[in-house]
């Protein structure tokens, strides 16, 4: 607080100091991240930054004359508060460090939003991705991020910004980035589909930080691996769960799970299909799930011959497009045929009569035998 109570003092004594009339200043404020996909921090960098003599510190404690125009990423300040409340980063050894709350980032934020109070803010594309990569693969989405970095942006200085330039920024994003973007892209953009959370759109936007090209090699590998795995554990948050069941009966009702495990009530198709025609399966109705939740649903099926068989299991879309992975499940099918079972019970009533007969006759004999004795 002593802090911002000196700036405090410096800007007001600023405002009576003459400035040339036509002096205007362009501060940009936009870094690779530091933040990988689960929260943890790659350094502790960003920190060091912010604290007294830092390079974020002199940007806001700084006295500038004229006019000003702030062009920030606001990426980069939702990792700066994300540090006040503690944090964790990795250190040399890719060890976790846990760090208390950290007053000095919301300090610097709060700074930040008094002197630029009076001045022009302009968004820029959210993790400051190369644009011109995204203009020419996914512009969709590269229209998504601007239009999410605005509204971001104005949560956190809680004022009104300019949107993102459309002028195409260059630089090429490192490899593994631009070879596993597209399908992390497609995979989120299916869940956004039918979940509309905010965790599910701060991953999604989180994907244009792996295409920032001023990140390092390293800290691209990292990135792009922490995001990898993030996508696929939410990919799982719909699902199938697995199990193995054993038919004895030519005609069943399976019992399935399936699991919603996001905060918001969710609505798919279970597509059933067979490993060998030994089985026939109907489909089942659409299902919803409410928000954290499971339901047990039945899928008929018929069997045909017994053996061994799996049934394969795949949501989908009300659109079909498929959304989690599928999910195997083993069948042991036990089941006599109807001709089988005939001939079994006739088999047992002749051997029955047979029995009978035999116990007749025995009868029949002794009575004969106590006869002639007589």
């Amino acid at each position: 607080m002593k802090l911002i109570r000196t700036l405090f003092a410096l800007l007001l004594l600023g405002n009576f100091l003459p400035s040339p009339a036509h002096a205007e200043n362009l501060i940009t404020l936009s870094k690779p991240t530091f933040q990988l996909a689960d929260g943890r921090y790659l350094n502790n960098d960003l920190a060091v930054s912010l604290a007294a003599g830092g390079e974020l510190n002199s940007v806001v404690s700084s006295r500038v004359r004229g006019t000003r125009t702030w062009v920030i990423d606001p990426a980069l300040l939702e990792e700066i508060s994300d540090l006040a409340d503690g944090y964790t980063y990795l250190d040399a050894e890719g060890k976790d460090v846990v760090v208390g709350e950290f007053a000095v980032a919301s300090e610097w934020l709060s700074l930040l939003r008094f002197i630029s109070r009076n001045d022009k803010v302009v968004a820029l594309t959210y993790g400051s991705p190369s644009t011109a990569y995204l203009s020419k693969y996914a512009p969709g989405e590269l229209v998504l991020y601007n239009q999410l970095s605005k509204v971001r942006l104005e949560e956190i200085l809680g004022r009104e910004v300019s949107a993102p330039s459309v002028v195409a920024s260059g630089g090429s994003p490192a490899a593994i980035a631009k070879n596993s973007y597209r399908e992390m892209r497609k995979t989120l953009s299916v869940i956004n589909s039918l979940v509309t959370t905010r965790d599910v759109e701060t991953l999604r936007l989180g994907l244009a930080k792996t295409l920032n090209p001023t990140l390092s090699q390293q800290s691209a590998v990292a990135l792009t691996r922490s995001y990898l795995a993030e996508v696929k554990r939410f990919n799982q948050r719909l699902r199938v769960s697995p199990g193995n069941y054993t038919i004895t009966a030519s005609r069943y009702e399976l019992p399935v799970t399936v699991i919603n495990d996001f905060d918001q009530v969710v609505s798919v198709d279970l597509n059933v299909t067979t490993t060998n025609s030994r089985v026939v399966v109907a489909q089942v109705p659409r299902i919803t799930l409410e928000p954290r939740s499971q339901i047990q649903i039945k899928v008929p099926v018929d069997v045909i011959a017994s053996g061994d068989t799996a049934l394969r299991l795949q949501l989908r879309t009300p659109k079909a497009s498929v959304v989690g992975e599928s999910t195997r499940i083993p069948l042991r099918l036990a089941v006599i045929s109807p001709v089988t079972t005939w001939f079994t019970t006739g088999m047992a009533i002749i051997l029955l009569l047979a029995a009978i007969v035999q116990s007749v006759r025995r009868v029949k004999r002794r009575k004969n035998h106590g006869e002639s004795h007589e």
